[in-house]
């Protein structure tokens, strides 16, 4: 591998490669995740808001 080439990872949404310097990397305190950019991002928070939506709406309907 050539030391010039930049190091390549994948988005977490589309898998789309990115070199890592260029990626968007919201940081959490046990974890790190990389986008390709906001569109991506967003999607994921997207998708995490509605299963906490439907888990919360599981529970309800347990707890009846």
């Amino acid at each position: 591998m050539n030391s010039n080439e930049p190091t390549l990872i994948s988005c977490l949404i589309c898998s789309k490669e990115i070199p890592l310097d260029a990626a968007f990397t919201p940081e959490g305190a046990q974890y790190v995740e990389h986008f390709c950019g906001l569109e991506c991002y967003e999607l994921f928070r997207t998708r995490s808001n509605e299963k906490v939506v439907s888990k919360v709406i599981s529970q309800a309907d347990i707890n009846e």
